[in-house]
């Protein structure tokens, strides 16, 4: 028998699942709701701070295969990211921090799911907000 699937690369397949699996981990992070509890913004952290290094180096590569403006936005995105993963905030501003660095490798995540055909879907706390907001202002004229 032959197969009429079309041949996938494994390296897209592991990006995408990748990316899959880091979608994953900041809606989870983003529905639950972020409480300032010291020990859950710590444990957070932890889990964005290892997931920053990885989400870099695909967004490096895809730096690469765009045009000059938008390798530039992208570039200083990654730095500020990179930036904010390794700091480390005083423990008053550690809340602060971390919905930085949420918002940050949001981003950064919208922009890989984007390059890589990956349905980019908004957090449902997020769509949530969006809907409420359409319903309350009307059309804009």
């Amino acid at each position: 028998m032959t197969s009429t699937t079309p041949a996938v690369h494994t390296t897209d397949t592991d990006v995408s699942a990748f990316l899959v699996g880091a979608r994953r981990e900041l809606d989870s992070i983003a529905n639950r709701g972020i409480v300032s509890a010291p020990r859950a913004v710590a444990d957070t952290l932890t889990t964005l701070e290892e997931l920053a290094p990885a989400l870099i180096p695909h967004a490096l590569a895809l730096a690469a295969t765009l045009g000059e403006k938008e390798r530039s936005d992208l570039h200083e995105l990654i730095e500020r990211t990179e930036r904010r993963a390794a700091a480390r905030p005083r423990a008053d501003l550690a809340y602060e921090h971390l919905l930085v660095l949420v918002s940050q490798l949001l981003e950064l995540l919208r922009q890989l799911e984007r390059a890589h055909g990956i349905s980019c879907r908004g957090t449902q706390a997020g769509g949530a907000r969006r809907r409420g907001d359409q319903g309350s202002t009307g059309p804009q004229m």
